[in-house]
């Protein structure tokens, strides 16, 4: 009798209205329960209420009395996690579509249509797909709509086709056009100093070409770049695809060009023996490696008279037994001379700037199938040092260039400390280098000095001279990160006044666009000053690049490890991150990423405390291991789903442990 009792379902609905409600985050657990995570509190979800969220949805909440504690029942979608997503096909026993997604925390397979022009679907595929209804907001269950098919699951290149997907990023190069034709701008002819390109092997977009010359005085350096704005109109088809793309994408045995390989790879190329057009910068220096007078900037002839190879030149440089030797006197002569004089700069700006870490580059070397055979630890040699300086130079220059003489272009800024983290950045600076609060060292590295270029140089000096590389890890973390802008402004990571990079424009846009501004300039012609939108998009598109870098190069160690079969093998690694759930670390033969989840690091996890300001792990008193580290590991999980490593110490302290 009380089913249809109107008093009694308005007593509910008051009851249910009149409910606490709370808006957070869902965290998913594999064991079917989750959490509610909202500013200050988290709050438990039974599994039943989980299965009309996903992980990552953000909520509204009504809080119901479970004895002592709220337990959280989602009522309503504020927005979903999943919109446009990555995910695997998979047949139900009708045999009609359903779609997983390809997220670790979630894995719940969905109703799957499809649109007209999909193709025909199979199992395990990997597709395309859009949410287009939740429990929450529709009626009904979880199901999403097939927008394309990526691959399948056999394509030994799926690391690259899913991933590109992933971040809607293009796959194949900037259509080309069936002929080009060049620019009538004057140029002078340098094609009789001998230029030559120093690359890898197997490069073929050579987009830089040096000649220096020895003076009383000091040296006179010639930087030749590839011209590609000689064959690309502005408001050229190829234009607003460079202008789309911004870089070309480097990825493990894929190279994706910026511009249509036509360009990159032939007539813009600094081939050598051929005649290119460039535009040249020619740079004083006295015998200390500083720059001398202003900058002179000239669009020219040139002809490279050889391609060399780093690893030759530095083989020949560092005096190895049975190294390559140079064709003629000439090559010989100009790479003694661009010694000497990297070895001057590298002088100058250790005093003067800040010079990089040195840190390797991870090679894969991959089969034809695309699995992977090897990866190697690239360290830079003098021949990548003296092509380095040179280009620095040459970006310095043109920042100042750019902003004194025209006024105008595309700066790479680096504006050191994040405001927000600069008392912290200050304190644990202070801490670092056991300073008295009231020394003049103290006083010199204060919290308002920092902002400054001098001081912050003065501070990263410090520390190299100290060797205080656990510091400089943390102190990284307070630091803003790279930006483009349309004034000058220091860059603090390389302790410059200013930098303007103009060295390779075959590969990003932003030196394409201050190549039309130096070309427009010498010419006395009017130009497009780059507006925000493109430095939007130039920093979106580096972001993107480097996501897309990374996921692959994670499923690809994921691969490399799976297939070793070592269980017994020991990393020697360096720690790179220490949370409450582990310490994450980079194994150095590889650069591969492997967590070490806590409960293998210490017996008690109660006795254990991470110093969020050293980013440190405690085990009561003692402090294990800190940002730096070297420690030795052995893998336990790899896990090609979501293509991460596990591992544990090899052999921990014992107090730890």
């Amino acid at each position: 009798m009380f089913q249809d009792n109107p008093l009694l379902s308005q007593l509910k609905q008051q009851l249910h209205a009149s409910k606490p409600r709370v808006e957070g985050t869902i965290r998913a657990n594999e064991k079917g329960f989750g959490f509610l995570e909202c500013d200050k509190q988290s709050y438990f979800i039974a599994p039943p209420a989980m299965k009309n969220v996903l992980h990552g949805d953000k909520v509204k909440a009504i809080l119901n009395q479970d004895g002592e504690k709220d337990q959280a029942e989602p009522e309503s979608l504020i927005e979903p996690m999943l919109g446009r997503f990555i995910g695997k096909v998979r047949f139900n026993k009708n045999k009609k579509p359903q779609v997983v997604p390809d997220h670790p925390s979630i894995n719940r397979a969905m109703t799957a249509v499809t649109r007209p022009d999909v193709g025909e679907l199979h199992e395990n595929d990997w597709v395309v797909a859009h949410l287009v209804q939740h429990p929450l907001r529709d009626d009904g269950g979880f199901k999403a709509e097939i927008e394309r098919i990526i691959c399948s699951q056999d394509d030994k290149f799926a690391p690259w086709w899913v991933t590109l997907a992933r971040h809607e990023q293009p796959r194949e190069p900037v259509p080309g056009l069936d002929e080009y034709t060049l620019d009538d701008t004057a140029r002078e002819d340098l094609t009789a100093l001998s230029f030559i390109t120093i690359d890898s092997c197997s490069t073929q977009d050579m987009d830089d070409a040096l000649y220096i010359e020895p003076l009383d005085s000091g040296w006179k350096l010639h930087v030749a770049v590839a011209d590609p704005t000689a064959y690309i109109p502005e408001d050229s088809a190829i234009e607003q695809g460079a202008r789309q793309r911004c870089f070309t994408n480097y990825l493990p045995g894929f190279i994706i060009p910026m511009l249509p390989a036509t360009l990159s790879d032939e007539l813009c190329s600094l081939r050598p023996n051929v005649r290119r057009p460039a535009l040249v910068c020619e740079i004083a220096l006295d015998h200390n490696g500083k720059m001398q007078g202003e900058p002179h900037f000239k669009t020219a002839w040139i002809e490279s008279k050889a391609k060399l190879d780093y690893d030759d030149v530095s083989d020949y440089l560092e005096n190895a037994a049975d190294s390559w030797q140079p064709e003629n006197d000439t090559i010989a002569s100009q790479l003694k001379q661009l010694h000497q004089f990297a070895l001057k700069r590298i002088e100058w700006r250790r005093a003067n700037a800040l010079l990089f870490n040195e840190r390797p580059d991870y090679v894969f070397e991959l089969a034809d199938d695309g699995e992977v055979n090897a990866i190697h630890a690239k360290h830079r040699r003098i021949a990548h040092k003296m092509v380095e300086e040179c280009m620095i130079l040459a970006n310095t220059a043109a920042a100042h260039y750019l902003s004194e003489q025209i006024k105008c272009g595309i700066f790479n800024v680096h504006s050191g400390f994040d405001s927000k983290f600069l008392s912290q950045a200050h304190d644990y600076l202070i801490s670092a280098l056991e300073l008295a609060p009231d020394s003049e060292q103290a006083a010199q590295f204060s919290k308002d000095s920092l902002t400054e270029l001098a001081y912050y140089r003065a501070m990263r000096q410090t520390l190299d001279r100290e060797n205080r590389y656990a510091a400089e890890l943390r102190l990284r973390r307070f630091l803003q990160p790279a930006a483009f802008k349309t004034t000058l402004a220091p860059h603090f990571g390389l302790g410059l006044e200013g930098y303007a990079t103009w060295t390779s424009p075959i590969r990003k846009y932003s030196d394409m666009v201050n190549h039309r501004i130096i070309k427009a300039h010498l010419q006395q012609q009017s130009f497009t000053a780059p507006d925000e939108a493109i430095l939007q998009r130039l920093q979106e598109a580096r972001r993107q690049n480097r996501l897309v870098e990374r996921d692959i190069a994670d499923w690809l160690y994921a691969r490399y490890y799976a297939a070793q079969h070592d269980d017994s093998a020991v990393h020697e690694a360096e720690v790179v991150d220490i949370s409450r759930g582990g310490m994450r670390v980079q194994i150095l033969a590889t650069g591969a990423n492997v967590f070490l989840p806590m409960s293998t690091l210490v017996k008690d996890k109660a006795s254990a405390t991470v110093n969020s300001d050293e980013i440190a792990l405690y085990v009561g008193e003692q402090k294990m291991w800190q940002l730096g580290d070297r420690v030795h590991i052995t893998l336990t999980d790899i896990n090609l789903n979501t293509r991460s490593l596990v591992g544990r110490l090899h052999q921990a302290p014992q107090s730890a442990v």
